[in-house]
C-alpha cells in the first residue's frame, strides 16, 4: 500500500472542513493494528462476513441484499471499526433513525418501488465517528513512526551502492539528515 492523504479531496467537495481520505501505511508485523483487527469484516445486518482486502463484495452485498449505501466509503479510515460501530448501532435504534431513505421508480406502482438507506457524514454522529477514526489511525502511525526512530536495531542497505547502515536512526531531521549522510558515505 502507498502513503497517501488526500489533501484534495475537501477542494474535490468544495468542503473546508471535509473529512480527509485516510492515511494508508503498510503495516509492521508487530505494529497495533496487526494484532487488534481481524481479517474479515462482517455485514452491519446479517452474518455475512468478507475478507478485509475485499470490501467491496461487502459493500456490494450490503447494497443488493439490505439496500444499504454508505457514502464516501473511501474516506473511512478504518472500514471494519466504522461497520463494528454501525453494526451495533442499527440493533439499537432503526436504520431510519440515521439513514436518509431514498425511494427508487417514485413514479412506479408501490410494489415496484424500492427503498434504499443512505449512511453519510451529513449525520453528525458519522461524521465524529468518521474523524474519530482518522484520529485513532493517525494517533497509531505516529506511534509506529515513534517506535521506528528510537529502534536501535536498525538495519539497510544504501538504495545507490553497497553500504550497509546499522544502528539508531534517531536522527534530528527524519530522513533528511539520514539520506544525507548516506548518500555522502556511498
Amino acid at each position: 500500500m502507498a502513503a497517501s492523504l488526500g489533501v484534495g479531496a475537501a477542494a474535490d467537495r468544495g468542503d473546508s472542513e471535509c473529512i480527509l481520505e485516510p492515511l494508508s501505511l503498510p503495516e509492521s508485523p508487530g505494529g497495533v493494528a496487526a494484532v487488534e483487527e481481524s481479517p474479515s469484516v462482517p455485514c452491519i445486518f446479517c452474518e455475512e462476513c468478507s475478507p478485509r482486502a475485499e470490501q467491496d463484495q461487502l459493500l456490494k452485498h450490503m447494497i443488493i441484499e439490505h439496500k444499504l449505501v454508505i457514502a464516501d466509503v473511501k474516506l473511512v479510515a478504518d472500514f471494519r471499526r466504522y461497520i463494528l460501530y454501525w453494526k451495533k448501532r442499527f440493533t439499537e435504534q432503526p436504520i431510519t433513525d440515521f439513514c436518509s431513505v431514498i425511494r427508487t421508480n417514485s413514479e412506479a406502482p408501490i410494489e415496484e418501488q424500492d427503498n434504499y438507506f443512505l449512511l453519510c457524514d451529513v449525520l453528525p454522529e458519522d461524521r465524529l465517528l468518521r474523524e474519530q477514526l482518522q484520529q485513532k489511525r493517525l494517533r497509531e502511525i505516529l506511534e509506529q513512526q515513534h517506535r521506528e526512530r528510537n529502534d536501535t536495531s536498525f538495519h539497510s542497505m544504501c538504495m545507490f551502492c553497497d553500504k550497509e547502515f546499522t544502528g539508531n536512526r534517531n536522527l534530528e531531521s527524519p530522513g533528511r539528515k539520514f539520506n544525507q549522510k548516506m548518500t555522502e558515505n556511498c
